[in-house]
């Protein structure tokens, strides 16, 4: 194995920790792991990528993925099938997937970037402050999350519980403009690691760089944390901002959801 793709795996196996402690940190929470690479994941929260079966190697054993796929039968849910590239056992687990009803398939870059330094954070808008958040932030932390992500904000209560705002190596961010809270970040620090998180940013506020800001806040304190290297997993309206960033696509996962 050459030195790339050591560094692929190395953080591909932070993202799993970063997600497996979320999920221990809930009421609700569990992880269990195969031995064959494969691993179910459950949250409570209501979005199918925090809630399934996640393959950590590139060759998904499709039996093993068939026994932890069976323990959703009855989640009332949303849940999804994730692997990591294409090929042939890809397709055995796109035939899987389709048996439960999860006949979506989506394409989810997962992009990785080394740190080299803390980056300034600079506005002329002396009115915009990027803060970090803490326990007591919760309701403000939601709020602004959920409208972000233009979703109820029940959805996010997992996400932005005290619990999670205040836990070891975990940092929430918030953006605002004249006291305004106008964008989200979330980073979690592991294994020299910072994987980023719910980047959103309210919709009459986009395109005006509080999304880069609360990216960038997050890499600084993973660099202040020790981390070399941060990842995250984008969607198609963010690529180009993380791409501009410094990010670049290590690998494509596949996400298998009901429509």
């Amino acid at each position: 194995m050459n030195s790339s793709a050591i560094e692929l795996e190395a953080a591909v196996s932070a993202w799993h920790e970063a997600i497996d402690a979320f999920c221990r940190l809930q009421d609700v929470g569990f992880v269990e792991s195969g031995l064959q690479g494969s691993k179910t994941i459950y949250t409570g929260v209501p979005v199918a990528v925090l809630n399934g079966v996640i393959g950590k190697r590139r060759k998904p054993d499709v039996e093993e993925f068939r026994a932890f796929a069976q323990k959703f039968q009855a989640c009332e849910l949303p849940w999804s099938i994730q692997t990591r590239g294409e090929g042939a056992e890809s397709t055995s687990i796109a035939g899987l997937a389709s048996e439960y009803g999860l006949t979506q398939c989506t394409n989810l870059p997962f992009m990785t970037t080394r740190l080299e330094a803390i980056k300034d954070l600079l506005f002329e808008d002396e009115r915009v402050v990027v803060r970090q958040l803490s326990e007591s932030d919760s309701e403000l932390y939601n709020s602004t999350l959920a409208a972000g992500y233009e979703a109820p904000e029940h959805v996010f209560r997992r996400l932005s519980a005290p619990a999670i705002l205040g836990a070891t190596g975990m940092t929430a961010f918030v953006v605002e403009c004249a006291e305004v809270p106008v964008a989200t970040s979330f980073g979690v620090v592991r294994n020299g690691h910072v994987a980023v998180f719910n980047v959103s940013t309210v919709p009459e506020y986009r395109r005006r760089g509080y999304a880069r800001a609360a990216t960038q806040a997050v890499l600084n304190a993973g660099f202040a944390a020790g981390a070399h290297t941060a990842l995250l997993h984008c969607t198609p309206a963010g690529r180009k901002v993380y791409e501009s960033m410094g990010f670049a696509v290590s690998e494509e996962w596949l996400v298998y959801s009901r429509g």
